[in-house]
């Protein structure tokens, strides 16, 4: 096997990624992991970038192909041979150097004399198999070529003299928590544990239980005057749809660039849904505890506006940091997801081929309930035009009941993993957050946490159950470890 290369690269690559318009906004389908905010400050002279050369499909050997993927490395804590080795994965983003100056697998490495690596997954960041994302071109990203790069990778590093006796921990969070649990159930030879951090390991279509999560959150955060607030400015925002008068007010309050193209267009109106519902999405999914409270208090004053749907607009101008204007054209919305190549488009290729994950429009009483247009058509709709009219919705659903079958939904048979939860995460619905996945392998789910709250450094927001869960992770890593001497 190919060993991995020593050689420092510096180089950016020369197909950019298309930055995506202000203007548009997008579903919180896709989650980006940006680094602890205090090693911003920290110099990266301890983090080094480089790649190693990856076939670009594992399972067919006909095909010689490859490409290359980024990783970054940190040795300053390693120990000598024999020291383990921890391994950041990375989802649907660019990996950042800051992730291995802090955070919590930070502490393990430097607790364990540790050897901390961060790995960038196919089709995302630098780590382009091909530069032009072409629907046929994206063939080959899916979960199980993601995997065996990562087995790939791992064995690559074990020909390494002094890494032919290290133990190997993976730490993920999101998509990538859904990658570390799921690794150490198909290549268990290959990793002493995992921590899985928010991780929504069942696929999921019609994804109504997303925002009946953010309903709970704004409701057990605020109260119900603040979802009294919220419940009646979309409420006023459906009524002014049906009016000419009232659409003149909608479009003022809500700061769209221009009126809809066409009031009565389901797929419009599903897109004008969405600026409502992703942005209170948004802020329940990266909420530490008081945010959401203070975001209430706004509602029940003038700080967002005077009336509901105005201060439901300005909420949303506020928290998005708009400077201009929406562009509420459904016909933008697909232009993001079809460009040439960007971490939006192939994530979404993602969704629409492996995990749904399509945040509709609850049915049971939520604040949402009333935007009936975000349905499961309206999104595999961005599907079909922005990649193939083969993808469907019977396609979508046969790919998800593949992949809960390939790797067991709920209901997976791994060891050694720490599963992690955040009870006003929305993605903990798709989660195992109530029982242990096994003995060996225990679930920690925090009150008033949210998505992938411990991988972060201890903050000054941080419940004493958050800060208990941190130390909690390092402690049975550590005995992990301890365990192999």
């Amino acid at each position: 096997m190919e060993k991995l290369s020593l050689l420092l690269v510096l180089a950016v690559c020369a197909c950019a990624e298309i930055v995506p318009d202000p203007r548009v906004i997008e579903p919180p389908i896709r989650v980006d992991m940006p680094p602890p905010a205090e090693t911003a400050r920290l110099s990266a002279r301890n983090v080094f970038q480089t790649f190693i050369s990856m076939p670009v499909d594992h399972f067919n050997p006909q095909n010689s192909d490859t490409f290359l993927m980024r990783y970054m490395f940190n040795e300053e804590f390693f120990g000598g041979p024999g020291s383990p080795i921890f391994i950041l994965v990375g989802g649907e983003w660019n990996i950042a150097a800051g992730w291995l100056l802090g955070g919590n697998m930070f502490e393990m490495a430097r607790e364990n004399h540790g050897y901390q690596v961060y790995t960038e997954h196919r089709y995302y960041g630098e780590t382009v198999p091909y530069a032009n994302f072409t629907t046929e071109n994206l063939r080959f990203l899916n979960v199980d070529q993601a995997l065996a790069d990562l087995a790939y990778f791992i064995q690559a590093m074990k020909q390494q003299p002094r890494f032919a006796d290290s133990p190997v921990i993976l730490y993920g969070g999101s998509y990538a928590a859904n990658m570390v649990l799921w690794f150490k159930q198909r290549y268990p030879h290959l990793v002493l544990g995992t921590v899985a951090s928010s991780g929504p390991i069942k696929g999921q279509v019609d994804f109504t239980g997303y925002l009946e999560t953010v309903h709970e959150a704004f409701l057990s955060e605020g109260g119900e005057q603040c979802i009294d607030v919220i419940r009646q400015g979309i409420l006023e925002t459906v009524e002014a749809l049906k009016t000419e008068a009232g659409r003149r007010s909608l479009e003022q309050a809500y700061r769209l660039c221009w009126p809809l193209i066409d009031y009565d267009d389901v797929y419009e109106l599903g897109y004008f849904s969405g600026l409502i519902s992703w942005r209170f999405s948004g802020s329940v999914q990266s909420a530490q505890p008081g945010v959401l409270t203070n975001i209430c208090n706004n509602f029940l004053g003038t700080a967002y506006g005077n009336t509901p749907m105005e201060k439901i607009g300005g909420y949303i101008a506020q928290t998005a940091g708009l400077t201009t204007c929406w562009d509420m054209r459904y016909e933008a919305l697909i232009n993001t997801y079809s460009q040439p190549r960007s971490n939006s488009r192939a994530w979404y290729f993602q969704t629409c081929t492996e995990y749904g994950f399509f945040q509709t429009a609850p049915r049971i009483g939520t604040v949402f309930d009333p935007l009936v247009w975000l349905t499961v058509d309206f999104y595999v709709d961005i599907c079909k035009k922005a990649f193939s009219e083969r993808f469907d919705e019977e396609f979508v659903y046969d790919a998800v009941e593949r992949v809960n079958l390939a790797f067991g939904g709920l209901e997976p048979d791994v060891n050694n993993t720490i599963n992690i939860h955040g009870d006003i995460d929305p993605w903990h619905y798709l989660g195992v957050h109530d029982r242990d996945l096994k003995e060996s392998s225990p679930t920690i789910t925090v009150p008033r946490a949210s998505h992938c709250f411990d991988m972060q450094n201890w903050l000054t927001t941080d419940t004493i159950r958050m800060s208990q869960t941190k130390i909690a992770a390092r402690r049975i890593v550590a005995s992990w470890l301890q365990s192999q001497e």
